[in-house]
């Protein structure tokens, strides 16, 4: 395998809005490219309860608990443009409701599609009436050992979801 000098690389025009972008910022250009397809998901679930004593007197209606909601925060990427999100499986679980935050700010509600917990995967889809920006899925065939990897996620974002009761 030819050797490289470290100089060619940091010669490379990046496509990026960025004019103060040092050269050896490789990532910035990667994440730039791909933000639009990196999804914010929060889920929704009933309280696990922790105590044997308050769970025992739910059942027996002895103590009404107030009803609250569990939140969990993941991300997810879209890979078509009908709305489907892969995730991983802990990130959704059995949670009652997925809302998805897109790079723009809309907040949609998703649907379960598919999920494995032994590989840890899950595909969700949201109905969404914008344009979206899938991502390619890659091919691990086509990686070596010791090649670099980026993993981009959705920082923790709020997402405000309005429910409402009649």
């Amino acid at each position: 395998m030819k050797s490289k000098k470290w100089s060619q690389y940091t010669r490379v025009k990046y496509p990026v809005s960025s004019s103060s972008l040092h050269p050896f910022n490789f990532f910035v250009p990667i994440v730039e490219r791909v933000q639009e397809g990196v999804v914010s998901i929060v889920t929704e679930d009933a309280p696990h309860s922790k105590n044997m004593d308050s769970l025992i007197r739910s059942l027996m209606n002895e103590e009404e608990t107030p009803s609250t909601t569990e939140r969990s925060f993941g991300s997810g990427f879209l890979f078509h443009p009908k709305g489907y999100i892969l995730t991983s499986e802990h990130v959704i679980g059995k949670s009652k409701n997925i809302y998805v935050k897109l790079f723009n700010g809309r907040v949609f509600e998703a649907q379960r599609i598919l999920s494995d917990r032994v590989r840890d995967y899950a595909v969700i889809k949201i109905d969404a009436d914008c344009k979206l920006f899938p991502l390619p899925l890659g091919n691990s065939a086509h990686t070596k050992v010791g090649e670099w990897v980026i993993s981009v996620g959705s920082p923790l974002v709020a997402i405000e979801v309005k429910t409402s009761t009649i």
